[in-house]
């Protein structure tokens, strides 16, 4: 069957079906019309229905086990569960159905993908890039449905905070707010409302609240808890006299930050839409759009398979490697803590082993080396978890594969091309628009120039004993040659043949190449972190404009001291968790020093500033006068953070989608384009030997 035929069949198939499904909808309106149905309708609407869901979850909740089993699966499943497991507060039941719900949908993701590679595609080469993609597509899906859950539970949190504002205008006690918040709020947030309403009446609350903040799903639910205690430990501001509730203005900055970051959070989400299906669609256009290519124009298949062709195709891939994995970096949005605690894990079990261990240590720079101390600085500005050593670690690798990856491609290109020039493509050789008895004496010659060749190089003869060779061979073979056939031009021509077959070797220049590669994939690591470094500088403004609400809500409390401010910026940080780590530790010898420190790790100016006015704190004036006009700029400072939030995602979605949409730039240029470049030169260099020779 043609494939006119089939896509004949297919759309006939398509409109069929589309009648029986219209046909269907008519009646199913027909019924729905009636008064029994609406009847059963209203009643079904009085009674206590489960969640659209819950037989699904339940399922998947039953295949847990059995997905724990599975090898690969069980990787996969654990860190969807510890990321889905901070945000459901521990509930284990539906923590195991959310995790094996999510892992479901990838694997038969991954498995729809895989079975239409096998039936679409032939290359092994390219069912296995199809393969790897599907796997890319599978983690950014995970990300995709919990990066859902976590705005879900955004929304949630700022409708909770909203009913906790209404109680406490009722009760005037935090944790009794609370508690009945809880029970209007949405089940993803409703376990952590309880869990701070238990924390308040604990015997020891402080230390129950310092667990806590180790569990906590996000930033907001943090400061939630950790207002809520301070106010119900310390009190509240006298209302009677006129001053203003601190725990109500602490609720809504609160939930005004959530509201800034799911209005973030939608538009990045929005503007970068399906960018990911777009950088990894050419992957799978590969093979069709060569198939096309060469059943059009057949003499394109000299550049496929010819050592360009095979380099443009390993230059495609690395194309795809590379944008995959910026897209992941741009796609990123306050860093994934999951993946920065699990940065360098594999690294570290590698230097566990003594050799390595010794042959690293080599290289890594000493103390007094002025290389250590800006690499050491390149490694905190980009947020990266990795030790020195795990840090050249990862060079010496990155250069070592891809030096090993470039000389197998190189060995692998050259016996590609070998092969093809002993075995061209039979179906391109044989076919075109042939007749049946053409097509058998195409095969014919095809079999016996290929029989001719295998000959010649098994005798391995001297480049002037071809000729004579082929014109004794064709004197008696000449049924499927044309009449008119040149010998010495046909003779010559396969003499030609076998010397481009042995002149196809490796030579001493492409040893250079691949160490050449190798030396610049070397400083592949400072490049990633250069990037994370610029990643994390958009997301450092908005960290310190966090820090600003945090201040404006605790410096009116009269207890409150530095120390506490630092603790609570450590608490909410992701950026400049180390540095305010190391300020927590180093208070106690001296809080100037400490601050002046944090500065000059931080090295950025807002959080400088910010730094300097808790120095004036610390030791000259009150907490209260040393950020007492911060109130009064919160008005400037929320639209200059909305500036600064939309540049940031334009920013991000401009390179973002730049990057989603070069791969399929270069899939054209490299797989299309070139090609037919190159078949018009061939037509030209033809066209110019039959015009010499008029």
């Amino acid at each position: 069957m043609s494939i006119q035929n089939m896509i004949a069949v297919i759309l006939i198939s398509l409109v069929s079906l589309l009648g029986v499904l219209l046909l269907l909808l008519l009646v199913v309106q027909n019924k729905m019309q009636g008064s029994n149905y609406q009847e059963q309708k209203r009643i079904l609407a009085m009674m206590a229905q489960k969640p659209k869901d819950g037989r699904w979850l339940r399922f998947c909740e039953s295949m847990y086990p059995y997905l724990l089993e599975i090898p690969v699966i069980r990787n996969m499943l654990l860190r969807i569960r510890s990321r889905l497991m901070i945000i459901h507060a521990g509930d284990e039941n539906i923590v195991r159905g959310k995790a094996a719900s999510i892992t479901s949908l990838i694997i038969g993701l991954i498995l729809i993908i895989l079975i239409f590679s096998f039936i679409l595609t032939s290359a092994w080469s390219t069912r296995f890039a199809i393969v790897l993609t599907s796997l890319y597509i599978g983690s950014f899906m995970s990300d995709m449905f919990i990066g859902r859950t976590e705005k879900q539970m955004l929304r949630g949190e700022a409708e909770m905070i909203l009913d906790i504002r209404h109680e406490y205008h009722q009760t005037h006690r935090v944790r009794e707010s609370i508690e009945r918040s809880s029970e209007r709020s949405k089940p993803i947030v409703a376990a952590h409302a309880r869990k701070i309403a238990e924390i308040l009446e604990a015997v020891d609350p402080e230390e129950e609240l310092r667990i806590y903040y180790d569990v906590a799903p996000n930033r907001y639910m943090k400061q939630l808890a950790g207002v809520s205690y301070k106010i119900s430990e310390y009190g509240d501001a006298d209302v009677t006299k006129g001053e203003k509730s601190l725990y109500l203005q602490a609720l809504g900055n609160i939930r005004e930050e959530i509201h800034m970051d799911v209005s973030r959070r939608d538009r990045l989400d929005r503007m970068l839409a399906g960018i990911v299906f777009v950088a990894v669609s050419p992957v799978f256009m590969l093979e069709p759009m060569r198939k096309w290519s060469e059943s059009q124009f057949p003499i394109v298949s000299n550049y496929y398979n010819s050592a360009w062709g095979l380099y443009s195709l390993i230059l495609l891939y690395v194309i795809y490697i590379a944008s995959f994995f910026a897209l992941r970096v741009v796609k990123g949005l306050d860093g994934d803590a999951q993946a920065v605690q699990d940065e360098g894990k594999w690294l570290n079990r590698l230097l566990k082993f003594k050799w390595l261990y010794s042959i690293v240590d080599r290289v890594v720079p000493a103390e007094y080396e002025g290389t250590h101390f800006k690499v050491s600085q390149q490694l905190k500005d980009a947020n990266s978890k990795l030790t020195l050593h795990a840090f050249y670690l990862q060079k010496f690798l990155f250069a070592v594969f891809l030096f090993i990856g470039t000389i197998v491609s190189q060995v692998y290109i050259h016996e590609h091309v070998k092969h093809n020039l002993v075995y061209p493509n039979q179906e391109i050789m044989t076919g075109g628009n042939q007749s049946s008895s053409q097509v058998l004496l195409s095969r014919e010659r095809y079999e016996f120039e290929v029989a001719l060749v295998n000959e010649i190089l098994a005798k391995n003869m001297k480049q002037e004993e071809i000729v004579p060779l082929v014109i004794e061979r064709i004197q008696g073979n000449n049924t499927f040659l044309p009449y008119d056939l040149d010998r010495n031009k046909y003779a010559l021509q396969i003499s030609k043949q076998v010397s481009e077959y042995r002149n196809e070797y490796y030579r001493w220049y492409e040893l250079i190449i691949a160490f050449f590669l190798a030396v610049v994939s070397y400083q592949l690591p400072n490049l990633i972190m250069t990037i994370k470094k610029q990643m994390r500088m958009w997301e450092m403004q908005n960290e310190v404009d966090g820090f600003n609400t945090i201040v404006m809500m605790l410096s009116r409390i009269p207890s409150i001291t530095v120390y506490e401010i630092i603790e609570w910026f450590h608490r909410y940080s992701y950026i400049f968790n180390d540095q305010l780590l190391r300020c927590t530790l180093d208070y106690e010898a001296g809080a100037w020093q400490a601050l002046e420190n944090l500065k000059d790790d931080a090295r950025f100016i807002p959080l400088e500033r910010l730094a300097d006015r808790l120095q004036v704190a610390a030791e000259l004036i009150p907490v209260k006068d040393a950020f007492d006009d911060m109130e009064i700029e919160r008005s400037f400072a929320m639209e200059q953070r909305k500036e600064y939030y939309e540049k940031m995602v334009t920013n991000k979605s401009t390179i973002g989608n730049f990057i989603g949409f070069v791969p399929l730039s270069a899939t054209f240029a490299l797989y299309l384009l070139i090609p037919f470049v190159y078949l018009a030169f061939q037509q030209l260099g033809e066209l110019t030997t039959v015009t010499n020779t008029m």
